[in-house]
């Protein structure tokens, strides 16, 4: 591909680009602004847009603000950051400048403030990437159509010339008057490697990819090094991810982080003292809450005898000092409660019955913050499926209040 610009592009159109931070998007906007003939628009038609999750770590901002910040100030360009404004949505304008000399990393909603209320981490069985729309893409989406209201705009987005199918979907998106390109796979044919070769020749250090300090999807097999690197040259990045998962498989003793692999595990792997350190520390600091969890497992629509969507039903039932949580979920449990190789405490009050659609009941304890949660109809489903329920999985406990 040797094209300077995309077909039928209008140099005098609005232009967007998506800047995550990270090594593809940083290549992209750094060579445009140094290489004026890389690029089909005059800069004051630019606009760069961040939307912060909350949880990068510390290198992402340090890279920036020592190489790109100065590049936009140098060059007069409109840089604006925003953030999510609330777990109901919304987004906030952290800042909106030509002049922007710092990051605002955090702004008043984090993605790990959703996830510590859910009790869940990301679900990466699922392949979709539902915290990052959350944390990203609604939040981009809102402000693209307060500021152009539908009039016409070009927006680039760093995908690497190996993502060819990110691209494909991510115009399967196009809303009202988006036009959307991708300059790493057309004109440039730029992948990774040469992002990062990039900005190391410019920069004099390597970049490091953009993500949260405990992002699943970034830590497959190639990714698995750098995040344990993270973890070790910033403990608490790591010790955020341990807190995460832990009320997780509070929850859910499924939901470890990384698939098959939990964040404890890795930090002992890896011999990261600190991170497992500050994880303990934070547990210490923590009020406890004793959580009731119930779920009913439905069929899939196709196949009845297979599992389908999961409900789940979480209340608070008890939240004091940790021992006296302990006592009482020993207590309501008749004394089953077991504490496993990563320190939760649960009990198992009704074991997964066979055959769908299933039931399951737990007492939990972890630490306190997650919401009473349930959806309208789980009530008479749960009434329903514990009366038809074996003898033996119909036990009801009492809970203090």
């Amino acid at each position: 591909m040797n094209r300077t610009a995309p077909v039928g592009a209008d140099t005098e159109m609005p232009i967007v680009l998506s800047y995550g931070m990270g090594l593809d998007s940083a290549a992209v906007l750094t060579r445009w602004l140094t290489e004026p003939a890389t690029r089909t628009f005059p800069l004051d038609k630019l606009t760069v847009l961040t939307a912060m999750t909350g949880d990068e770590p510390d290198v992402t901002r340090r890279l920036n603000e020592n190489h790109v910040l100065p590049l936009l100030r140098d060059t007069g360009t409109r840089f604006v950051q925003i953030s999510r404004t609330s777990q109901s949505g919304g987004y906030t304008v952290l800042d909106d400048s030509r002049t922007a000399s710092r990051l605002i990393m955090k702004g008043p909603w984090r993605l790990s403030d959703e996830l510590r209320t859910s009790g869940t981490v990301p679900q990466i069985a699922a392949k979709r990437r539902l915290c990052s729309l959350h944390a990203k893409g609604q939040v981009l989406d809102e402000w693209l159509a307060d500021e152009f209201g539908g009039r016409p705009f070009r927006h680039a987005l760093g995908f690497a010339a190996e993502e060819l199918r990110r691209a494909e979907r991510d115009e399967g998106f196009t809303a009202t008057g988006r036009r959307p390109e991708y300059p790493l796979i057309d004109p440039w044919g730029w992948d990774r490697h040469q992002c990062a070769q990039y900005l190391l020749d410019r920069f004099g250090e390597p970049w490091s990819r953009s993500a949260c300090g405990y992002c699943p999807f970034s830590a497959g097999h190639r990714g698995r090094a750098e995040l344990v690197e993270r973890w070790r040259a910033e403990p608490a990045i790591g010790a955020q991810a341990l807190a995460l998962e832990y009320t997780a498989m509070a929850l859910n003793r499924r939901s470890k982080l990384y698939g098959t692999v939990a964040a404890q595990d890795l930090a002992r792997t890896h011999d990261l003292t600190d991170v497992l350190a500050r994880f303990e520390e934070d547990l210490q600091r923590q009020r406890w809450s004793v959580y009731e969890v119930r779920r009913i497992i439905h069929p899939r629509r196709d196949d009845p005898a297979a599992k389908g969507p999961a409900w789940r039903s979480v209340r608070t039932v008890f939240t004091g000092h940790r021992d006296d949580a302990q006592l009482m979920l020993r207590a309501a449990s008749a004394g089953t409660a077991v504490t496993d190789t990563y320190g939760i405490t649960r009990a198992e009050i009704i074991p997964r019955t066979s055959g769908y659609p299933a039931i399951e009941m737990a007492l939990a304890l972890a630490p306190a913050g997650v919401r009473d949660k349930e959806r309208p109809a789980f009530g008479s489903w749960w009434e329903r499926l514990h009366h038809q329920a074996a003898p033996g999985a119909r036990r009801r406990v009492t809970l203090a209040a």
